[in-house]
């Protein structure tokens, strides 16, 4: 799922460091803490991203909080060019994602030296819990 080998992390200011599958998703950081292992950004869930009942596909929702969980765990690392991959992604839906804006957020739980877990949830425009997720990263080669 995550795998950002190529994708340098943020440096203060900057916002160009999405992969073109976070473009698609239409995300857009927020706000980044490398000291705690957290990212928060907003997505754009599009028409397009609708399953046969109107409601945004869930792997588009395990899409934005892979990405959400693997961006905490990026900015972490020491350097920008260390390679992560995602080992596990268990994701819970619980409410309903429509089209719109949601809003993300993704910390780190733990990390070691090459293995990380992460947490993120997202949040439809009311603020209404729509899915949270849990991964496992692998870090380095």
């Amino acid at each position: 799922m995550s795998d950002l080998t190529d994708v340098p992390a943020p440096d203060a200011g900057e916002d160009n460091w999405e992969s073109p599958a976070a473009q698609t998703l239409g995300k857009q950081v927020i706000e980044t803490d490398a000291t705690r292992g957290y990212v928060k950004a907003s997505f754009i869930a599009a028409e397009n991203f609708l399953n046969r009942n109107g409601r945004i596909y869930g792997g588009f929702l395990a899409a934005m909080l892979d990405g959400l969980c693997g961006n905490a765990v990026r900015l972490t690392h020491e350097t920008p060019d260390t390679p992560q991959v995602t080992l596990e992604l268990k994701t819970s839906f619980v409410g309903r994602a429509m089209p719109g804006k949601l809003i993300g957020e993704g910390w780190v739980r733990h990390r070691g030296k090459s293995i990380a877990f992460s947490e993120a949830e997202l949040r439809d425009g009311q603020g209404e819990l729509v899915a949270r997720a849990s991964a496992t990263f692998k870090i380095g080669r």
